[in-house]
């Protein structure tokens, strides 16, 4: 790998951190701050988790579907200006009008990185001839959650949960000078390629794959918004959900390398339905194992999947439809966003009504089993052999 290729792959890597793994999920160890020094009830804490999401789902479809007159790179590096500007005014403000549309700016604004970046980076792998390296770009949402579930315990000591917000935008500041100055749109001539042709053996199946893929999203993104709060209440396991989180990040920075090495052994269909399954698992463990080695357990079967998940699914849709993949991709995209941003709001008044998020977590671990379902009737639907080995 050159120092130029190396450059864009850290660059994007840092990129997905700050907007992926910080803005966006760093609201889950704030949660239970904000929630102890503000009283913000569960039923707000859904919402503003659904307004990020909202914001997600707008900001995707647009990088996918509607093209910049700017050039990927402005328009990328213009985001995540944006972005930085929406985690510090979290820190900045107690009003909940304004955090609802911070968090739906914040939405925004990573779902357009994050498209944007993935894009400039795989096509330079792939012009590299290293394609096989795009799973390293996605660890950087696992090293963001990480990296938030260390500081956040730092900040709030002396600075409370305004502390963990402005702290960490500050960290990100500074750490964004590598995505701007290394992410630059492809010189002229070199952005075409020779269209892919579809793989028949999916054919009939992305309807199915988006069913799937709104499960998913309705399922993951509760344990994803309310795990550290969860944890925090369960007796004897104060301080337990710091560490979750952060293993939850750590085993997500492997993860997509991971599924997608045994999705290219055991086939793409094969491949989600497993992970589909332990990531069902690790989302009722800290119910129906409770105690320590429970919650830590699920933590890291949640976290080694969710963006294994999403890989496969990204992975399989092109490989539908290669020749209209911005469609497919915004297809698959939607349902996703739609999931998450039911997720959050639905849990938080189950959690509100029944004073427990046994009711959530085992509600969205079914969800999740049930794309897995559909995966699997999709593939007998089809009568296709979509789950033949790939070589």
């Amino acid at each position: 790998m050159t120092k130029e290729t190396r450059k864009v792959l850290i660059g994007g890597i840092v990129a997905l951190a700050i907007v992926m793994g910080v803005s966006r999920f760093v609201y889950t160890p704030l949660l239970p701050l904000m929630q102890r020094d503000l009283l913000l009830p569960d039923d707000l804490a859904g919402y503003l988790a659904s307004a990020n999401y909202a914001g997600y789902l707008v900001g995707a479809l647009w990088a996918a579907l509607a093209p910049s007159r700017w050039g990927r790179a402005a328009t990328l590096k213009a985001s995540l200006l944006v972005n930085l500007l929406s985690i510090v005014g979290m820190g900045l403000t107690s009003s909940f009008a304004l955090w609802t549309l911070l968090r739906f700016v914040s939405g925004v604004s990573s779902a357009v990185v994050f498209v944007l970046a993935s894009g400039i980076v795989l096509q330079v792998l792939v012009r590299r001839g290293r394609p096989g390296w795009s799973g390293l770009l996605y660890a950087g949402v696992g090293i963001g959650i990480a990296l938030s579930a260390l500081a956040v315990p730092a900040f709030d000591l002396p600075f409370g949960w305004r502390g963990g917000w402005i702290g960490l935008a500050a960290l990100c500041t500074l750490a964004a000078w590598m995505p701007w100055r290394w992410l630059k749109d492809a010189p002229a001539g070199t952005q075409g390629a020779k269209p892919e042709r579809p793989d028949v053996r999916f054919k009939g199946y992305l309807p199915w794959l988006t069913a799937a893929y709104f499960c998913e999203g309705l399922g993951y993104i509760i344990t994803g918004t309310f795990l550290v709060a969860l944890l925090h209440r369960m007796p004897g396991m104060e301080g337990t959900g710091t560490l979750a989180w952060l293993l939850v990040g750590l085993a997500a920075i492997p993860s997509c390398i991971v599924w997608m090495r045994i999705g290219m052994r055991i086939g793409p269909v094969a491949g989600l339905v497993a992970a589909h399954l332990v990531q069902a698992v690790g989302i009722v463990l800290p119910i129906v194992w409770a105690g320590f080695p429970g919650a830590l357990l699920g933590a890291i079967l949640f976290g080694g999947t969710f963006m294994g998940i999403t890989t496969l699914t990204l992975f399989l849709g092109r490989s539908i439809a290669p020749e209209r993949a911005n469609l497919a991709i915004g297809l698959l995209t939607a349902a996703f966003g739609t999931g998450q941003i039911i997720g959050p709001a639905v849990a938080g008044v189950l959690a509100v009504s029944t004073a427990s998020f046994t009711i959530p977590l085992v509600g969205g671990a079914l969800t999740v089993a049930a794309g897995a379902l559909c995966l699997l009737v999709g593939q007998l639907m089809t009568g296709r052999a979509a789950d033949v080995q790939t070589p």
